[in-house]
């Protein structure tokens, strides 16, 4: 396994299992009768910024590649 997909699987998991999470949280709280919504929203952002963040790094990680094998 390369540097490169190794950090693209850590990415992966640190974008999808918080957020993935947040919904249950939002599922479990809608199905109590309580307010969901702001666990919704928090996945959402949590999905956002934390994929900002990955494509980030990842393209980093790819124009040293580029430059290494040029």
């Amino acid at each position: 396994m390369t540097k490169e997909s190794s950090v693209a699987r850590i990415l992966l998991v640190l974008v999808f299992a918080p957020s993935g999470g947040l919904f249950g949280k939002a599922v479990a709280d809608a199905a109590a009768g309580r307010e969901w919504w702001p666990w919704l929203v928090a996945a959402l952002v949590w999905l956002v910024l934390s994929g900002l963040i990955s494509v980030a790094v990842s393209s980093r990680f790819d124009d040293e590649y580029r430059d290494e094998h040029r």
